[in-house]
C-alpha cells in the first residue's frame, strides 16, 4: 500500500533525516515512504475543516555544519493551503493532518492551545558536504498557539526539537497561519 504525503511531511522528515533535498516541492505532489499503517475508519461527526500555511522560522542548533546546512535549506520555505482538521471539545484538542509527519493532542483554554506530537518524530543523519556525519535522534514536536476571536483563523509555532548524537540540541520552529474552510 502506499501513502501520500505532503512536502510538509517529507520537509520535516528531512529535517529529522537528514535527507537531500533540492527545494521544497508543492503540497499537492504525491510521494511514498515507508510502509503506512491502515486509514483510521471514517469519523461519523464532522470535523471543522481548516487550511494551514506552515512556514519555515528557524533552526537553532550548535554552529556546526549539520545546522548550517538545514539552515540553508530550509530558509524561505513556506508549505500553503494544507487541509487540516481541528477538533475542540471540553478543553480537549485533537489537530489533524496527512501533511504533517505527527497529529497533535493537548488542551484549550479560551483561545489558547497546547499540543504534543502523538507520536516521535523520525530521527536520522546523513554526513555533510564536509563529511563530518550528524545524527538526529528521535525527536517530539509541540503546537501551540491562539485562535482568532471570530474562530476563523488560527496562529501557533511548532517546535520541533531533536538531540545530535554530540549530546547538542538541534530545534526546527515552524510557523503556522490557518483559515477555517467552512
Amino acid at each position: 500500500m502506499e501513502m501520500r504525503i505532503s512536502a510538509v511531511a517529507i520537509a520535516l522528515i528531512f529535517c529529522a533525516c537528514g535527507g537531500e533535498s533540492s527545494a521544497p516541492t508543492s503540497p499537492s505532489t504525491p510521494s511514498t515512504f515507508g510502509s503506512p499503517s491502515p486509514p483510521a475508519p471514517p469519523d461519523p461527526s464532522p470535523k471543522p475543516e481548516w487550511t494551514v500555511t506552515q512556514s519555515f522560522v528557524s533552526v537553532a542548533g550548535p554552529d556546526n555544519c549539520w545546522v548550517r546546512e538545514q539552515r540553508a535549506t530550509w530558509t524561505g520555505a513556506v508549505f500553503p493551503d494544507l487541509e487540516t482538521s481541528i477538533t475542540r471539545s471540553d478543553g480537549q484538542i485533537a489537530v489533524e493532518s496527512g501533511w504533517f509527519q505527527t497529529n497533535y493532542k493537548g488542551t484549550y483554554s479560551g483561545r489558547q492551545f497546547s499540543a504534543s506530537g502523538t507520536q516521535p518524530l523520525e530521527g536520522g543523519g546523513r554526513p555533510c558536504q564536509d563529511g563530518t556525519v550528524f545524527r538526529q535522534e528521535p525527536g517530539v514536536s509541540t503546537l501551540s498557539g491562539t485562535f482568532s476571536a471570530d474562530d476563523q483563523q488560527m496562529t501557533a509555532m511548532e517546535v520541533n526539537s531533536y538531540v545530535l548524537n554530540t549530546g547538542e540540541p538541534v530545534t526546527y520552529t515552524w510557523g503556522w497561519q490557518a483559515r477555517r474552510r467552512n
